[in-house]
Parts: structure tokens; C-alpha cells; sequence
């Protein structure tokens, strides 16, 4: 090997990427930027996770034993109690407001305090100083767990604040238990959690990728041009890829699905086809976006550097591996103006929830109006060319 040929030959390539400086700017930038994204990322805990607390106790001689433990409850980053009501409150019906609440995905769970809370706690302790078997005191938690790690973070949490205000103020720990209820969620496994994640944004990746890359090819074969010579107009252009790739999505969710039924007997309580009707709204709306980007970028090559800007910001902050609420404070805004985040909410709803058609509408109306737009700034994209 010539060594001198090497170098030449390595001087040549770095000249070209000098006089790019979109590849450039890429190339010092992009580190950056991922550097930074799965630092918050992965340095993000579970915080802010929705909940109501019915204490419905009626106190004790020595004070409400339910209350110390709903302070120390609040004090908690972790859950955000959105509605706290007390035993005055027991003419509006509390526990049917909070556990509709639930059902309804508005709050994550409902933490009830019977009304012999306190007294139970009393007893309990009594009990144990004459060496007598305590029954255990217990305070029910009804569950959406559809999404595990955030069940597991309510329950932990609660399960914490019981042991602490036992212990700290009445210096003994009495049996107690958290009686958990699952609204949602019964019997669901990571896996099931997982799967819409996947489904979604394998059918996002495939779709952008496959778009922006095989329009630039065709613009820089000309394939393109010679097609816009024809009577066929912009929207029929666009259109027409859309619905492929649209399909293509669906068809890659459908072995998805299929696969993961058949090796990990996942759950599905809902209905499969309009699960996947969202990931093809999805798969539509991916291509538009890719048709659209394809128009900035002159090569292959420069097409490839749009795709760590939107792909590393789906995967990390669409809840695809870890919930929302885990997202840190500072990037959870950009959550919301992610499509993929209201994908993979659909597909959950659907597949875990067993939710129809009328519970996901927001969702899907969300990723049709994403899907519209990119289509007909792709089909104006066009017509500029033309």
C-alpha cells in the first residue's frame, strides 16, 4: 500500500466535507445534541404521576392517623394529587368521581382511606403492645396499570408512606398492607407495555427512512422530474406514496403483532385492526414528513443526517420505553408535538385498555391532521418544483 496515494486519497475527503458545511455543521453538532437529549433522557425519574386520595377515615381519639400519611404522600415528587377529599365529602359519592377518573385514563389511580382507618391503626398497635395477633390495617389502591412501571411507582410510593408514618410516629409498625385493584391492566406483563411502543416506531423509522431516501434517489435520477412531465398532479404524487408506505406500515405492524402473539402470547383487549389503523395513520404522516425534508437535502447522504433528528426525539420522548412522567420536566413539552407519542397512547389504549374506537379518537384525529399537513406541504413542495 502506497502511502502517499493514502493520504491523498484521505485529504481528498476531507476537502469534500469541508465545502459541505450542512455535513459540517452535522458533523460537530449532532454529538451534541445526542449527548444532551439522552442525558435529561436517562437521568429523568418518574415524577408527577396523576392520582386522587379519598380518606373517608373518621379519625381516632389521637388524631387522623389517614392524614400524616397523606402529607407524607404530597410531600413525594412522584405523585401529583390532583384531588384530595375528605370524610366531609362523602355526599358526592368520592370513590365513584375517583375511580371514574381512572377509567377514563384521566389519573393513574385512586388511593382510598376506609372510614375505621385510624381506629384500625389504634387498635393494631394496642394489640401488639399486649402481645395480641393484629388483624392488618389496609388501604385499598385502584390501578391503571397499563402502563407497569408507573403501577409500580404508585404502589411503592404508597406502600412508603405507610411503613414511614407507622414508624416514625407511633414507634412500632403495625401489619399493614396495600390492597391493590387493577382497573386496566390485569395480568399484564413489560411485554405487553412494549409491543405498541414497537409496533409504533418501527412503522415511524421504516416509513421516514424509506421516504426521504428513495426521493432524493429519484430526484437525482431524474425519475422524478420525467413523472411531474406527465398529467398526473402533485396530489396524486404524494397521495399515491402515501398510501404505500401507509400500507407497507400496516403490513410491518401486522408481523409485529402477529409475531409477538405467537412468541410472547401478548394481550390484546381491544380491537386489532383499529389498533393498526392508528399506525397506519402514522405510517402517512411519516412519509409526508420524509417527502417533505427530501426536498431540502441534495444527496443520499445529506438525506441520511435528517434522520437522528427526528428518530433520537421519538424513541427517547414518545413514551416508547419508559412513560411520559419519566420524561424530565425541561423536554416533557416536546413529548406533545411528537406524533409517535399519540401513536403509541392509541395502540395502549386499544391493545391494554381494550378501548374502541370512541375513547381514541383524540389520538387518531391528532395524527390525521399530522398526516394532512405534511401531505399538502409535500404536495406544495412539489408544485414549486414543477
Amino acid at each position: 500500500m502506497n502511502l502517499r496515494r493514502t493520504l491523498a486519497i484521505s485529504q481528498k475527503a476531507l476537502r469534500a466535507l469541508k465545502h459541505d458545511r450542512r455535513t459540517l455543521g452535522f458533523l460537530v453538532l449532532m454529538p451534541l445534541f445526542m449527548i444532551t437529549i439522552f442525558g435529561y433522557t436517562f437521568g429523568g425519574n418518574i415524577k408527577g404521576v396523576s392520582v386522587y386520595i379519598v380518606d373517608l377515615d373518621q379519625g381516632s381519639p389521637n388524631g387522623s392517623v389517614s392524614q400524616a400519611i397523606i402529607d407524607d404522600l404530597t410531600s413525594r415528587d412522584v405523585l401529583d394529587a390532583k384531588a384530595i377529599y375528605g370524610p366531609e365529602d362523602v355526599g358526592v359519592n368520592p370513590i365513584g368521581i375517583a375511580l371514574d377518573k381512572v377509567k377514563k385514563a384521566d389519573i393513574w389511580a385512586a388511593i382510598i382511606f376506609d372510614t375505621n382507618f385510624s381506629r384500625d391503626v389504634m387498635e393494631a398497635l394496642d394489640n401488639l403492645r399486649l402481645g395480641i395477633p393484629a388483624m392488618p390495617v389496609s388501604i385499598a389502591v385502584h390501578l391503571d396499570a397499563s402502563n407497569p412501571n408507573i403501577a409500580q411507582a404508585v404502589l411503592t410510593e404508597v406502600q412508603k408512606s405507610l411503613q414511614t408514618v407507622l414508624v416514625r410516629d407511633y414507634h412500632l409498625l403495625p401489619p399493614a398492607v396495600v390492597q391493590e385493584h387493577r382497573i386496566y391492566g390485569e395480568g399484564a406483563r413489560f411485554i405487553d407495555f412494549f409491543a405498541p411502543g414497537v409496533m409504533g416506531l418501527a412503522a415511524m423509522m421504516v416509513t421516514f427512512m424509506i421516504s426521504i431516501i428513495s426521493f432524493v434517489h429519484e430526484r437525482s435520477t431524474h425519475t422524478l422530474d420525467r413523472l411531474l412531465t406527465t398529467p398526473v398532479t402533485e396530489g396524486e404524487i404524494v397521495g399515491g406514496y402515501a398510501l404505500a408506505f401507509g400500507l407497507v406500515a400496516f403490513m410491518q405492524s401486522t408481523v409485529i403483532l402477529v409475531g409477538a402473539i405467537l412468541l410472547f402470547q401478548i394481550q390484546i383487549e381491544g380491537s386489532a385492526l383499529l389498533a393498526l389503523s392508528i399506525i397506519f395513520l402514522l405510517g402517512v404522516g411519516s412519509q409526508g414528513l420524509g417527502f417533505l425534508l427530501s426536498s431540502n437535502a441534495r444527496t443520499e447522504f445529506q438525506a441520511v443526517q435528517f434522520l437522528p433528528l427526528i428518530l433520537f426525539p421519538s424513541i427517547l420522548l414518545a413514551g416508547v420505553f419508559w412513560p411520559l412522567e419519566a420524561v424530565p420536566a425541561l423536554l416533557r413539552p416536546v413529548s406533545y408535538f411528537i406524533p409517535l407519542t399519540y401513536a403509541v397512547d392509541g395502540c395502549r389504549s386499544v391493545m391494554i385498555r381494550g378501548w374502541g374506537i370512541e375513547q381514541v379518537w383524540p389520538q387518531m384525529a391528532v395524527l390525521a391532521v399530522f398526516a394532512g399537513i405534511m401531505l399538502l406541504l409535500s404536495a406544495y413542495s412539489l408544485k414549486k418544483r414543477r
